[in-house]
């Protein structure tokens, strides 16, 4: 990821001090495949990618923006780009494909992003909103979701905590 890239990304993710789940910047400006650096060997980039994602999620779940749609959907706009679309079958399978190294490194930040996926795929099946995706993604994504431990309806850390896992300085005092 260049400075270029990981200065998109920080646009982004600008405000996550204040709150995660507010409509970040997701202009086509800003666009990238973020989930192809959360295993670069540059923790700011690993980080930075790590965030954007939790912030699409957070985006998603709150209902403030939804960058994560179905091709179907997204060729309904006008100024569709099939360039610059946010996969979420390539940000699923990146998060699998990376588990254990984003627990390890991230624990807190991989908690959070397992609740929104929980949470997520409570309110409504991935497999119905992303038709044309392979089912056994999804499948595989349950299975690490259910064998995390994490329980849906309790938030398993907070905000300040994720912040200053990642090396953000909180915008509110615990």
């Amino acid at each position: 990821m260049s400075k270029a890239v990981l200065d998109k990304a920080k646009k982004i993710v600008e405000g996550i001090d204040f709150d995660i789940e507010l409509a970040k910047d997701w202009s086509k400006d800003n666009y990238d495949n973020y989930y192809l650096y959360f295993s670069h060997p540059d923790p700011e980039i690993r980080k930075y990618s790590l965030l954007v994602f939790l912030v699409g999620l957070g985006n998603w779940q709150l209902g403030s923006a939804y960058i994560f749609r179905s091709i179907k959907e997204l060729k309904k706009y006008e100024d569709f780009d099939e360039k610059k679309v946010y996969l979420f079958e390539d940000y699923v399978q990146s998060f699998l494909d990376n588990r254990e190294d984003i627990k390890q490194e991230f624990p807190l930040l991989y908690n959070r992003l397992v609740w929104y996926l929980l949470r997520l795929d409570n309110q409504k099946r991935f497999e119905y909103i992303f038709r044309s995706v392979d089912k056994q993604l999804f499948i595989e994504l349950r299975q690490v979701l259910i064998e995390s431990g994490i329980d849906a309806s309790i938030l398993p850390s907070n905000l300040n905590n994720i912040l200053r896992e990642v090396g953000i300085i909180p915008y509110f005092l615990d």
